[in-house]
């Protein structure tokens, strides 16, 4: 199909200056929804080999949903665009462009705080599912639409593994561009220290594909601020060889809350590389539970599972000899998918340089008054590989040994209890927030720190300030952990 330009949708229009336009491309349309002439609408959905979602469409209340949904981020888009070829992804960026409609990108829609929604033209790439596993090379290559389970599924059947979240349903570009920490960046690093090329759309409706020769530059961007810079819609990563593992949750009593943080504190700071876990405390039914994956010798997995039982007397346990696919292929701890799905969800996260005692005692603390929907964590401890790479080497910089990232999820359907979760939840990311030298990791941001995006991309800032005035001087694409000016 022949491309479709910013141009064609302006002379198709006529002098868009009379139809009525509440925003503009660089801020949200909370103002006001945008009033588009229907006839620009009837013309873009020819254009579009997938489907144009629109506010008075019987499914357009499930299609704007994202999957962390309350009232605070609640966006009301004025199109949803579900691609279903890449192509389609440069007509949407068109048309919002004409219209001066704000834009955001969709793939797994788990961003914490819906930026893969907005007020005005949503690009969702998730019916973008095209993968090819090319087991000779060891690597994949996936369109936007494909999942982190999905790629370890196809890559699990050739006894390889991509090294991407912990969470199946998160889109595997999505958590690349950002960084991107799961089971295996002991061994193998950040997603995107394995990303190998991408193919994006830049707010000028240009298409770049880049790698390490082509554009590097922008390649280095992509690998931790990616989504400042375009819609990504395909992309190419290492796989690497991974064998059986040892796997699965070993539970604990709540009770025994203090002395398993301390374990765990202690546990993960002698971890080898082959070694990852994420501990989850709630006063629901699971209890207490470390979930880890031990990608090494059976005799050495053995071992660590030891260290594990010794932390405190198990209550149950759920550990398994298992191939990667089947462990990267289970449901997060914050969504173990049983009844029926919550009207609202919400999640704070805080990153800490070291699990300290006062950080164990504030989460006892905050277990004992938490309600028992709240799921608590400690995930993606800092070690191994993913620690020996430069901090400059991609936009990605935070990789300090022993820091990790602690989280509140909590979910509810009665709308009454709204104000009171929300207070809850930010008295604890207050007491857990450090009180100085506060950094934020891109795929878990849930909120802004005085200093604004350098808190997030560090010592890389300045170089992706300049990146960004390159490729998207407006900010076009800003619903994400956004490139802005160092606030004075």
């Amino acid at each position: 199909m022949a491309h479709v330009s910013r141009r064609t949708f302006l002379e198709h229009g006529g002098a868009l200056a009379g139809v009525g336009v509440a925003v503009s491309s660089g801020r949200s349309a909370a103002e006001g929804v945008a009033e588009v002439d229907p006839g620009l609408f009837s013309t873009l959905r020819t254009r579009l080999t997938g489907r144009l979602v629109l506010a008075d469409d019987q499914d357009y209340a499930t299609a704007k949903r994202v999957f962390y949904w309350n009232p605070r981020i609640e966006q009301r888009p004025v199109a949803i665009v579900e691609c279903g070829e890449e192509e389609d992804a440069v007509r949407a960026v068109d048309f919002a462009r004409s219209q001066d409609l704000e834009i955001a990108v969709r793939s797994g829609g788990h961003s914490h705080l819906a930026w893969s929604s907005c007020n005005g033209v949503v690009i969702d790439l998730s019916k973008l599912k095209k993968m090819t596993v090319d087991p000779a090379r060891r690597i994949v290559h996936a369109e936007g639409g494909v999942f982190s389970g999905e790629v370890a599924r196809a890559a699990g059947r050739y006894g390889l593994a991509p090294v991407l979240g912990q969470c199946p349903g998160v889109s595997a570009t999505g958590v690349t561009l950002g960084g991107g920490l799961g089971w295996l960046a002991g061994l193998y690093g950040a997603s995107c220290d394995n990303l190998m090329s991408a193919r994006l759309v830049t707010a000028d409706g240009q298409w770049h594909d880049v790698d390490e020769q082509t554009n590097p530059e922008l390649f280095w961007g992509l690998r931790g601020a990616g989504a400042n810079f375009g819609v990504t819609t395909s992309f190419t990563a290492r796989l690497h060889e991974v064998g059986t593992i040892l796997g699965g949750d070993v539970h604990y009593s709540p009770s025994d809350a203090k002395a398993v943080l301390q374990g765990f504190r202690e546990v993960m700071h002698a971890a080898p590389d082959t070694f990852q876990a994420t501990l989850n405390l709630t006063r629901g039914e699971r209890g207490l539970f470390l979930s880890f994956c031990h990608a090494g010798a059976e005799i050495d997995a053995d071992t660590m599972l030891q260290s594990l039982r010794a932390i405190a007397k198990p209550t149950k346990e759920v550990v398994l000899r298992q191939p990667f696919a089947k462990l990267a292929e289970k449901a997060a701890a914050t969504n173990p998918g049983q009844g029926a799905v919550p009207a609202f969800r919400e999640v704070q996260t805080v990153r800490r340089e070291r699990i300290t005692d006062d950080v164990i005692e504030i989460l006892v603390d905050q277990l004992a008054q938490a309600t028992p929907d709240v799921v608590m964590g400690l995930s993606h401890y800092m070690h191994g590989e993913v620690c020996r790479v430069l901090p400059d080497a991609t936009a990605f910089p935070h990789r300090q040994e022993h820091s990790l990232y602690l989280r509140m999820a909590h979910s509810w359907s009665d709308a009454r209890l709204t104000d009171d979760r929300f207070a809850w939840s930010e008295q604890w990311r207050e007491r857990l927030r450090p009180r100085q030298n506060e950094r934020i990791y891109a795929n878990y941001q849930t909120y802004e720190t005085k200093q604004g995006s350098p808190s997030v991309f560090a010592e890389n800032h300045a170089r992706l300030l300049t990146l960004k005035q390159r490729y998207d001087p407006e900010n076009v694409f800003h619903r994400n952990a956004n490139i802005a000016p160092a606030r004075g």
